[in-house]
C-alpha cells in the first residue's frame, strides 16, 4: 500500500455523506495510518509492523479534532501537529514483525537463527510546522501529515533480540544476540493478484508486487502517484517473505529526500512550501540525534 492509496482513501471515506462526525473521521485516519504503515519496512533487515497502539492513536486522534473544533479562529492550532501525538503512541512498544530473520549478524555472532522479539523502543520525533494560514483543502492537509510522516519514519528504531550463533571449538554456539535497528519507510508498490497463478510448473506467486502509478481500481482516482518508480519493481514475488526490490528502487540512496522522492504522492503546494519544509524537518530530526541525510 502506498501514500497514494493512504491519500485516496482517506479523501473518498471521509467524503460520505451522514458518516463525517469527529469519532468517524478519526477512526479512518488511524485505521488508513495502520495500514499503510503495515505495507512498510525497516531500512536495514526488511521487517514490517505487526502490532501497533491503534486504538491509543484513534483516541488521540479525535482529541486532536474536537482541540480544532474548540480552537478560536486566527489561533496557532494545526491540526497535523497535533496528529503527531497520536502517531507516536501508535508506535510505543509496536511490534515488529519475527521475520525475515535478518542476514546481518548480531554484533559477536556469524550467524542469526532465530528472531526472540522485535520491539520498537524509539517512537522518534514527529516534525513541526510553524504557524501557518489553515489548509485551504482536505487534500493539502492530507499531503502536509505524509509530509511529516515520512520524516517521523525515519527516526523511529527498535531492538531485535535473537538467538544468534557465535565462534567455538569445534563448532558455533548458539546464544543471544541484540540488534538495534532506525529507520522505516513505506513501500511505493501495491500487491497485486497474479492472474497466472497457479501455473502448471508451479513457479508462479499467488501476488505480485507491481509499482504504483496512481489508479489501481481501488478507489484511488489518480490524485498522485509514486515518482521515480520509472517502473521498476514489476512483477516481483514477495510471496517468500520481503525482497530488497523495493528498497532497490531508491537505487542505493535512502536519503530522506529521495525516500521522499520515490514514494510521495504528487502533493498539493498551494499553501506551503514543501522544499522549505523538508529542510526545517530534517534539521529537526538531526537535532533531535538523527541523521537523515
Amino acid at each position: 500500500m502506498s501514500w497514494s492509496l493512504f491519500k485516496s482513501n482517506i479523501l473518498r471515506k471521509t467524503s460520505v455523506i451522514n458518516f463525517n462526525t469527529i469519532p468517524n473521521i478519526a477512526k479512518i485516519w488511524a485505521e488508513e495510518y495502520d495500514a499503510v504503515t503495515k505495507r512498510g519496512k525497516d531500512f536495514l533487515n526488511l521487517e514490517s509492523i505487526q502490532n501497533g497502539n491503534l486504538q491509543i492513536m484513534e483516541t488521540l486522534f479525535t482529541v486532536a479534532l474536537l482541540k480544532g473544533m474548540s480552537s478560536p479562529p486566527g489561533s496557532k492550532f494545526s491540526l497535523v501537529n497535533e496528529f503527531g501525538n497520536g502517531v507516536k503512541a501508535y508506535w510505543a512498544g509496536a511490534q515488529m514483525n519475527p521475520f525475515p530473520i535478518p542476514l546481518i549478524p548480531a554484533p559477536g555472532s556469524i550467524q542469526n537463527i532465530a528472531v526472540n522479539s522485535n520491539l520498537v523502543i524509539n517512537v522518534g520525533t514527529w516534525p513541526i510546522y510553524p504557524p501557518i494560514k489553515p489548509a485551504r483543502t482536505q487534500e493539502t492537509m492530507i499531503d502536509m501529515f505524509i509530509l511529516a510522516a515520512l520524516v517521523h519514519l525515519f527516526t523511529i528504531g527498535g531492538v531485535i533480540q535473537t538467538t544468534s550463533l557465535y565462534p567455538s571449538v569445534p563448532s558455533p554456539i548458539p546464544a543471544p544476540g541484540v540488534i538495534p535497528w532506525t529507520g522505516y519507510f513505506i513501500l511505493p508498490t501495491i500487491p497485486t493478484p497474479n492472474p497466472n497463478f497457479p501455473s502448471e510448473d508451479g513457479t508462479e506467486s499467488p501476488v505480485i508486487d507491481l509499482p504504483y502509478n496512481g489508479d489501481n481500481g481501488n478507489g484511488d482516482n489518480g490524485n498522485g502517484n509514486s515518482n521515480g518508480n520509472n517502473g521498476n519493481g514489476n512483477g516481483n514475488d514477495d510471496s517468500d517473505g520481503p525482497s530488497t526490490d523495493d528498497v532497490d528502487l531508491l537505487n542505493g540512496n535512502t536519503s530522506l529526500v529521495n525516500v521522499i522522492n520515490v514514494t510521495l504522492p504528487d502533493m498539493s503546494v498551494d499553501s506551503f512550501d514543501v522544499t522549505a519544509y523538508i529542510a526545517s524537518f530534517q534539521q529537526q530530526a538531526e537535532d533531535d540525534g538523527c541523521c537523515c541525510d
